[in-house]
């Protein structure tokens, strides 16, 4: 199924036409949503790969004008997307990380409480090293939750020093998880999140 006025759409949206581009948008996302749904097993990836798809169409809508077939291009356009997606995402540290953290809450809880302790320990003795101020922030913004903002409100510092004590922190934490762990970081983020909940705040 195609617009009546499919053509006539295509030539306002290679001028720029946003209401137009609005119409073929609503028309053909649940289609190519279950498309690319039919790969990839994840509704918050389909959905990314889905904007991807019409921003990289917008993007190159001057040459819009010329295709024959709306249809046929767009599922062109998002099978190939998805495909080097899928390339891409095989061999990321962060799926690696998903699927680590998977089998963790997957052990039974003897197994989990020795994990949750391992990492507890291991994070705490790298914010051990961390200058008292950083500290204060990880803790603020990691263990309680707190906004920059409000982490800044609580220290009285800017909320852009708050962020360079994060980024600081953070880079500390990377190599010393990589060095000492001999893991990739974003391996061990999903497990630093769920550990870092549990450290005592004080």
């Amino acid at each position: 199924m195609t617009f009546s006025n499919e053509s006539l759409l295509l030539n306002l949206i290679s001028i720029g036409d946003e209401k137009a581009f609005g119409k073929l948008y609503d028309f053909y996302r649940p289609s190519i949503y279950r498309f690319i749904c039919k790969f990839i097993k994840s509704t918050d990836l389909s959905n990314d790969i889905c904007q991807e798809v019409f921003m990289k169409i917008w993007e190159d809508r001057w040459a819009i004008r010329e295709i024959n077939s709306f249809r046929s291009y767009v599922f062109t356009v998002t099978k190939n997307h998805t495909f080097n997606v899928l390339k891409r995402v095989a061999v990321e540290d962060r799926l690696k990380g998903e699927v680590l953290s998977s089998y963790s809450r997957s052990r039974n809880d003897t197994e989990e409480t020795l994990l949750a302790k391992e990492y507890q320990q291991f994070l705490q003795k790298v914010l051990d090293t961390l200058p008292p101020q950083s500290r204060a922030v990880f803790k603020l913004c990691r263990q309680q939750e707190k906004s920059y903002e409000e982490a800044a409100q609580i220290l009285g510092v800017s909320s852009s020093a708050i962020k360079k004590h994060m980024v600081k922190s953070m880079k500390v934490i990377k190599v010393a998880v990589e060095k000492d762990m001999d893991i990739a970081f974003s391996v061990f983020m999903p497990l630093l999140l769920q550990s870092a909940d549990s450290l005592p705040v004080g």
